[in-house]
């Protein structure tokens, strides 16, 4: 159950990296929750690798999305190293959009996998 824990505040702290603004405020969380090769991929992206990569991912995201924020819909489901979760992002302008990711983390709790997923009509 600790763990499950430790995993859950993983995931809220990469979710919030993901409404800060300023690249130095990003990339700490980014250290905090991410293993240092950790990867990220999803439908608009080709695979994104380390801290920078996906901290400048995140900065490049407001041109696409404008000023939003990211939520989770609800507690991670996890287990085998592996979980998802859902996240609504609500934007200034234009309607939600709701997602889901799929992650796997190492033994010390850091994300080293993030599959990104769009809910089907929402772009």
């Amino acid at each position: 159950m600790e763990n499950i824990r430790n995993i859950e505040e993983v995931i809220r702290t990469y979710t919030s990296a993901w409404n800060e603004t300023e690249r130095g405020a990003i990339r700490e969380k980014i250290s905090r929750c991410w293993a240092p090769e950790g990867t990220y991929t999803d439908s608009i992206t080709d695979t994104i690798i380390g801290y920078d990569a996906i901290t400048d991912f995140i900065i490049s995201s407001y041109e696409h999305m404008g000023p939003r924020s990211f939520h989770l819909l609800a507690a991670p489901e996890v287990h085998h190293q592996c979980g998802r979760f859902n996240w609504l992002a609500v934007r200034q302008q234009g309607y939600p959009i709701q997602g889901m990711d799929y992650f796997e983390f190492d033994s010390e709790n850091r994300i080293i996998h993030i599959k990104g997923f769009i809910l089907p009509n929402q772009l």
